[in-house]
């Protein structure tokens, strides 16, 4: 890993919580940031059972509501069976498919989720060729209902934009962004702002939340820093394969890679950390690591 122009190796260790999305065993799993990742240490968890279509969890991310408090948003599934799905994570600490409350069948093999406040509504990044936006009827996720598809190749993330009222997506060798016009049922993406190009594979979008303004953006090789306001791109980590990546307010990293690019689950057993020590579950093939925060910025 070449960090020559990533100065966040010198943050102290950090106690924060971290999600994973684990595929061996369908899982997605909370742990404190300092605590040994064990069964006895989960401190959240939803699990799929395998099920069809609920296999290999590619995404969570958690979102602030009116109504319902801290939600999680998750993807899973293989290619041409996979699921969009919500749950309440105040309602309790383990959590299965029934306590699911929306779920969307994805055949475009869904990597990403997004929901825009204000609006209601949900975009799911499906990695072969597609975004689906979905509108709901009220504010409960159960009237949730696919308004709009738009054509968009190996589509792998997609993130709300607060600061500037985007939703900007990445897949292939582009980074895009798109406005939300209406609201429920009668939004819409229309696209905002010139396509920035990337070496590809575009994978993971997140904020800098040490830095404010920009948002962190990997592809196959590398990590970008992009100003959110003038779409500049620098390159930040060459970085072999990671699948997620995210800077934590006090500049500390936290990033997944793929070791094996051979087997048919992507993701290994650690989540690297830039200072304070990785994290490692034996066996465990560990796609996106999350920190967990509602914040946008």
């Amino acid at each position: 890993m070449d960090t020559s122009s990533d100065t966040s190796s010198a943050a102290a260790a950090a106690t924060y919580k971290v999600a994973i999305t684990e595929q061996r065993t369908g899982r997605i799993l909370l742990f404190d940031r300092t605590a040994q990742w064990t069964d006895a240490n989960v401190q959240w968890s939803f699990s799929t059972g395998n099920a069809p279509g609920w296999d290999h969890p590619f995404e969570i991310r958690f979102r602030d509501t009116q109504r319902y408090g801290t939600i999680a948003l998750m993807t899973f599934g293989s290619p041409g069976e996979g699921r969009a799905a919500i749950v309440n994570v105040t309602s309790k600490a383990h959590l299965t498919r029934a306590d699911v409350m929306w779920s969307a069948r994805i055949t475009s093999y869904p990597h990403s989720v997004e929901r825009v406040p204000g609006t209601g509504t949900v975009v799911v990044a499906g990695a072969r060729d597609r975004l689906h936006v979905f509108g709901p009827s009220s504010s409960d996720p159960a009237t949730l209902k696919e308004v709009q598809t738009l054509d968009f190749t190996k589509a792998h993330a997609v993130l709300w934009d607060d600061q500037n009222g985007l939703l900007w997506v990445t897949g292939g060798t582009v980074v895009r962004s798109y406005r939300v016009t209406g609201t429920m049922r009668a939004a819409r993406l229309v696209k905002q702002g010139t396509d920035i190009t990337i070496a590809g594979n575009g994978h993971d979008l997140q904020p800098d939340y040490s830095r404010p303004g920009t948002l962190l953006v990997s592809d196959s090789h590398h990590v970008y820093s992009l100003d959110k306001k003038t779409r500049a791109l620098s390159t930040l980590v060459k970085l072999s394969y990671p699948k997620s990546y995210v800077r934590h307010a006090n500049g500390q990293s936290m990033w997944t890679t793929d070791p094996d690019m051979e087997d048919s689950l992507w993701g290994g057993p650690t989540v690297y950390f830039s200072a304070g020590g990785d994290r490692t579950r034996a066996g465990a093939q560990i796609y996106k690591a999350r920190l967990y925060t509602a914040q946008f910025h």
